[in-house]
């Protein structure tokens, strides 16, 4: 495996020819989907269960379809906030190995695993020879950060660092050293901690008003929350209407890969306010909007 220090996602280019097959989640990180489509990649959708990408619909999507790569992001995925767990992601790598993906783990929020009390192995290190991963300093630290890390199979050394030579003219050696100080001097760690309590209080206003909202082993920690809304055919519109009354939500049509899916939620920021007291105050009257439209 070699690392590789640059910028904060992988460049979906480095990995794949135009045309290729990628499966994902059904909703998944919008940059995702905007890069994709900019570099000529399909996105396959796989259905999700409880669990998260669910095995038999990635094994039929094998099979059916001439996969070049599988993205994922185990820990607390963007933005349905799910987290696979020890089997699923076994099951997963199984899968993977069978069919030779490429595999983009991306743990934008790799500090949270610790807090996992099941502890379960990264996909990387399942499936080293196959796994690229990538951890960003921009929830770590600061979200102004652009500094990210790339571990990668040595198989792959020359095709990424020849991919990043052709289109990275420079990292900032200021984030990088801003970047590397925090971690030698334990600064990072201090900062996490600050984060994590704060994280749990916001979730705990979250479940104040909206108890029924979905939960998981890292729940208490979230940095975002999923919000299941009745059936409704655009959460653009939802969107939109919030936005007038100054609450911004991202609805999942942004995430959606599958448009045939009949799920529809919000995506609720909780690290996005001043103070916990904005939080709150955005959370009262975003229960009250969604009363009233029965939408909840």
């Amino acid at each position: 495996m070699s690392l590789l220090q640059r910028e904060e996602k992988t460049h979906l280019h480095y990995l794949f020819s135009s045309g290729d097959k990628i499966a994902v989640d059904e909703f998944t990180y919008a940059n995702l989907i905007a890069t994709a489509q900019l570099n000529n990649l399909h996105l396959v959708a796989i259905k999700n269960d409880q669990g998260g990408m669910n095995i038999d619909a990635l094994k039929h999507a094998c099979q059916n379809n001439n996969l070049a790569g599988l993205y994922l992001m185990p820990e607390y995925s963007n933005p349905t906030g799910a987290v696979l767990s020890m089997a699923r992601r076994k099951e997963i790598a199984t899968i993977a190995q069978e069919y030779g993906l490429k595999i983009i783990e991306d743990d934008y929020l790799s500090f949270l695993s610790k807090l996992n009390p099941e502890r379960p192995p990264k996909i990387m290190e399942l499936l080293p020879d196959q796994t690229c991963y990538v951890c960003s300093m921009s929830k770590v630290l600061a979200s102004g950060l652009r500094v990210g890390y790339l571990v990668f199979p040595a198989q792959l050394a020359q095709q990424i660092k020849n991919g990043f030579f052709n289109t990275t003219v420079k990292t900032s050696t200021l984030n990088t050293a801003i970047a590397s100080m925090a971690i030698k001097e334990h600064i990072v760690q201090q900062i996490i901690q600050n984060k994590v309590n704060l994280a749990k209080q916001a979730n705990i206003l979250f479940e104040q008003y909206f108890p029924t909202a979905p939960t998981n082993q890292l729940t208490d920690y979230a940095f975002f929350r999923r919000l299941p809304l009745k059936s409704i055919q655009n959460t653009a519109k939802i969107e939109q209407a919030l936005a007038n009354i100054n609450i911004r939500c991202f609805g999942s049509d942004r995430f959606q890969i599958n448009a045939s899916s009949n799920d529809h939620f919000l995506r609720v920021s909780l690290s996005a306010n001043k103070s916990l007291n904005e939080l709150e105050t955005g959370l009262k009257r975003l229960r009250e909007f969604l009363q009233k439209a029965n939408l909840i």
